[in-house]
């Protein structure tokens, strides 16, 4: 499997990225931000025919052949397709860009690496090659090759000095060289900061460090660059939250949701808000209508039941249901089951309950509080023995300050803003 950890959604980050070649109407090869559009065009491949067997081959053709495999999602024959393109002597830098980028965003890395190591190859001049190929190595989960790659890109424009140092940021928060990643994107960022990229890699790698209020200014100042998109605000509304200043994240919200009603994450962000600032019928309301919508976001059912919870409700069998389908779609959610043995135990189901403090210390030991309810569940059941050893675990857990909630959340909305799939947990 591939292992995308702390990388911002490929296919995300790609469209993104300005769009170049619209005079063309052709796809834009990735390239860093604003330094794409200095290649040959990938239509100037329309008249280069290269001989295979005795068929001549049409550069162009194979594209299509290759694009329409991906359009009709047949992984299969897009890799055939890449490989015979790819057996071509001779082929535009613009055209392999350009297949590298519709492989990219149907995250075949790794064939999309294959595509751009050829356009190194043939135009080791053009630096826009190793940017891309160091972004799908970085996807292939090979961060060492993709600063080796980045380094080998050539000198050029000062733009292209500050992608690479971005680039390199991106690469090094993956590595966990948290210092050198915070001094190249700051870098990137501080040079060019109306690029959405470096604001968001930069507040992201704030967020993982727990530092707020960098997170908030590095945002803040995001926002201010015309015209920021809703993933900017929406990491400004996570930074606020995290810091401690739920009010302000679900104005940020509503901010984000006057601009565009249909941005789902925002309305689960403000839901999240409104819980956390212990504004539990709004939550309810907000989170229940999210749900009713459609949306999958599975943390938000976790946060609807535990926000009825919190208001005493009756409706058992609702919040169970959400829980349910929390826990089946976070990775691991030990906060459902605890909350799942609070339902029980209020139903008077104390050997459920019991089981669900089980479950949820399976996934986490370090949850305090199910160690505190099940010792009492068990003293109730005349468990003794277990009970003082539940006791003693709580005892020695309750003096630390995590929030399990408030990392939960940290860690969802990190994983929407970066990709982070099957990553997140709910502890």
């Amino acid at each position: 499997m591939r292992n995308r950890s702390n990388f911002r959604g490929f296919r995300l980050f790609w469209l993104l990225l300005p769009v170049v070649g619209a005079a063309t109407n052709t796809a834009t090869p990735l390239g860093p931000p604003s330094q794409v559009g200095q290649l040959p065009s990938p239509g100037a491949a329309s008249q280069d025919q290269t001989k295979s067997g005795t068929r001549t081959v049409n550069a162009e053709s194979l594209l299509a052949n290759l694009k329409e495999a991906l359009a009709n999602g047949r992984s299969d024959r897009a890799r055939e397709a890449t490989v015979e393109l790819l057996q071509q002597p001779s082929l535009k830098a613009g055209l392999l860009l350009e297949a590298g980028s519709s492989l990219a965003q149907q995250e075949l890395y790794e064939e999309a690496s294959l595509a751009f190591s050829r356009c190194v190859k043939d135009y080791p001049e053009i630096f826009e090659g190793y940017y891309d190929l160091a972004l799908s190595e970085l996807a292939s989960g090979n961060a060492p090759r993709a600063l080796e790659t980045m380094e080998k890109a050539p000198r050029a424009t000062r733009e292209q000095e500050i992608a690479r140092r971005y680039l390199r940021g991106k690469i090094e928060a993956t590595m966990g060289r948290v210092n050198d990643a915070e001094r190249d994107l700051t870098a990137a960022f501080t040079a060019s900061p109306q690029e959405e990229n470096y604001a968001l890699d930069l507040g992201l790698l704030y967020l993982r460090q727990k530092n707020y209020a960098k997170a908030i200014q590095i945002f803040d100042q995001g926002s201010q660059s015309p015209p920021a998109s809703a993933f900017i605000w929406l990491g400004l509304g996570l930074a606020q939250l995290l810091g401690g200043l739920p009010e302000a994240s679900v104005e940020t919200c509503s901010k984000i949701l006057k601009r565009d009603e249909s941005f789902s994450p925002a309305r689960a962000l403000m839901a999240f808000a409104l819980y956390m600032g212990g504004k539990y019928p709004e939550a309810v309301r907000v989170s229940g209508a999210e749900i009713r919508s459609g949306q999958s976001f599975p943390y938000l059912y976790y946060m609807h039941a535990a926000a009825q919870l919190r208001l005493q409700s009756t409706d058992y069998e609702g919040m169970l249901r959400d829980l349910d389908l929390a826990a089946k779609n976070i990775p691991v959610c030990s906060l459902c089951y605890l909350t799942r043995s609070k339902i029980h135990e209020s139903m008077g189901a104390r050997d459920e309950a019991t089981t669900d403090l089980q479950h949820s210390l399976r996934l986490d030991p370090s949850l305090a509080e199910a160690w505190y309810r099940l010792a009492s569940l068990y003293s109730r059941a005349g468990r003794n023995a277990d009970a003082s050893k539940a006791r003693a675990q709580f005892n020695r857990l309750k003096e630390e300050k995590s929030s399990h909630e408030t990392d939960m959340i940290r860690d969802a909305f990190i994983g929407a803003l970066g990709g982070e799939k099957g990553t997140a947990s709910a502890r």
